[in-house]
């Protein structure tokens, strides 16, 4: 376990992983055969040249950064831990920048960040960026779950920002999925592919705490329909 840590730890190694990966999903984007359910959404942001919070799952959101329009900026929050690096580096080569540092967790007091893991810093981030109409992906959950139940760092970088939040899904009819907490999904080759856009979430500024938890809620349900809608319409049982 320590020689397999040490290994993946390398910097070489990291990178060889990060362009394999990489390229591997391209692949898959480029073989499989995708339909693109309520791309307008995020196509009036393109246009209007505004950024929003681009909101997926943990373990469902590897392929996700395909479909995004290459003349938009984009920007992943990364974990500077873990095996954020090698996350870093599959990003990197699919074309997209990096924030990086951890969002917090759900049920941790708001106003304490995790000050090890850069929380603080990395909201700073993402917001200047949403400011200079830079688009942010980031997931919902948080590790080690429970997967699929929203955490408050994404409402409250959109209640700092004014920018929407938008659920994003996306699926293939041929895939492995693990049964882990976060049910990590590999996307297969020559399948057939569904990317999803959910209806944007506001959070205004003023928000209470009653209001900040209904928002909460309303991500996380929003982000579970389209998910379990773009499963749906590629063949899984839901």
């Amino acid at each position: 376990m320590a020689l397999g840590k040490k290994i993946l730890g390398n910097a070489t190694v990291q990178q060889v992983i990060g362009f394999t990966v990489a390229t591997y999903l391209k692949f898959v984007r480029q073989t499989s055969r995708f339909e693109l359910e309520h791309i307008d959404i995020l196509a009036r942001f393109w246009t209007n040249h505004e950024s929003c919070i681009a909101a997926t799952w943990h373990g469902q959101n590897l392929l996700l950064p395909t479909f995004w329009h290459n003349w938009r900026e984009m920007r992943i929050l990364v974990s500077r831990h873990g095996d954020g690096e090698i996350v870093a580096n599959i990003m990197r080569n699919l074309g997209v920048g990096l924030i990086r540092g951890s969002g917090v967790p759900k049920g941790e007091e708001r106003p304490h960040k995790r000050q090890g893991k850069g929380g603080a810093v990395a909201l700073r981030g993402m917001v200047r960026a949403l400011n200079e109409d830079i688009s942010i992906g980031m997931t919902a959950d948080m590790p080690p779950g429970p997967g699929r139940q929203a955490g408050d760092g994404i409402v409250m970088l959109a209640r700092l920002s004014g920018r929407p939040i938008v659920p994003v899904a996306g699926a293939t009819s041929r895939r492995i999925q693990f049964k882990n907490w976060d049910r990590f999904t590999i996307n297969l080759p020559f399948s057939r592919g569904i990317f999803i856009v959910g209806q944007p979430i506001y959070v205004p500024r003023d928000i209470d705490e009653k209001g900040f938890e209904a928002c909460r809620k309303a991500v996380e349900d929003e982000l579970n329909r389209v998910t379990d809608e773009a499963d749906r319409l590629v063949g899984h049982p839901v």
